[in-house]
């Protein structure tokens, strides 16, 4: 990340967790103060380019890629762009959910490893699993600042494992999440344009506290708790598609809300 572009947008750059993986106290010790962990290369390209590769073939048949172009560049055909909630109560989008690889890799052995270490015991992860599309220049559908706990409920100490499926530069609109910010508790959300529906209202603290992000490569893992303060940034190119995965995890022995245990964007699991 330049910093240049950390002057014009005010964050700064997440701190790689990767050199602490050896050091369990050490990476516990960062979660607890930081509400986020974030990994730099953690995870071997290929299976998530198998998985991108998926999800843009499913896209392309549903007419959304622009002819022409390479299929793993994610070029976006253009025209209208959905709104959040007509995308996702889609026939592609819930084509992308039940792709084999796409659900596989939510039980991949290093996401149980490092979970099953951070949480000192067995871990679940949730069914509601989440392959994200997002539109060039569709600012009203970017996701503003919320916790995932309004949306997962049941354990507070459940967390998100955000994954870019392809690199994610800063203009094409990646996450940033506000450090420390699980400290605050779980916060009001309100109505509010974008992903979602709700967001919470931006106090002068959490305007001015410390946000961060990075310029995300393939492979990279950004974990953060329930009640970390996060956004999405814009998708400002002018017409590349953002996909990016999320998966949630949390102890095997904690309430876990009956939403999280069906696919996401059912009826009863929106969110």
């Amino acid at each position: 990340m330049t910093n240049a572009w950390n002057e014009t947008t005010g964050l700064k750059e997440l701190e790689d967790s990767a050199p602490l993986l050896g050091d369990l106290p050490g990476l516990r010790l960062r979660l607890q103060e930081s509400g986020y962990l974030f990994f730099r290369g953690l995870f071997e390209p290929e299976a998530l380019l198998r998985i991108r590769e998926d999800m843009l073939r499913t896209a392309n048949k549903h007419g959304i890629l622009k002819e022409g172009k390479e299929l793993m560049d994610a070029i976006y055909a253009g025209g209208e762009i959905p709104t959040s909630y007509k995308f996702e109560a889609s026939l592609l989008y819930r084509d992308m959910l039940e792709q084999e690889r796409f659900n596989a890799f939510g039980s991949h052995p290093l996401l149980a490893l490092l979970l099953g270490g951070l949480l000192n015991g067995p871990i679940r992860e949730h069914r509601r699993r989440i392959a994200r599309i997002t539109f060039p220049g569709s600012f009203g559908n970017t996701t503003p600042i919320h916790q995932d706990h309004y949306y997962i409920r049941g354990a507070m100490d459940t967390y998100t494992c955000w994954i870019p499926c392809g690199d994610c530069p800063a203009e094409l609109g990646g996450l940033a999440v506000l450090e420390g910010s699980h400290k605050l508790g779980f916060l009001p959300h309100v109505p509010m344009s974008g992903t979602g529906g709700r967001g919470i209202e931006e106090t002068e603290a959490i305007r001015d506290g410390k946000w961060l992000s990075t310029d995300y490569r393939l492979g990279d893992l950004l974990l953060f708790h329930g009640l970390t303060l996060h956004k999405a940034l814009h998708n400002i190119t002018p017409d590349k598609l953002r996909l990016s995965l999320e998966y949630r995890l949390q102890r095997s022995g904690d309430p876990i809300d009956d939403a999280s245990l069906r696919s996401h964007y059912t009826a009863d699991s929106i969110g």
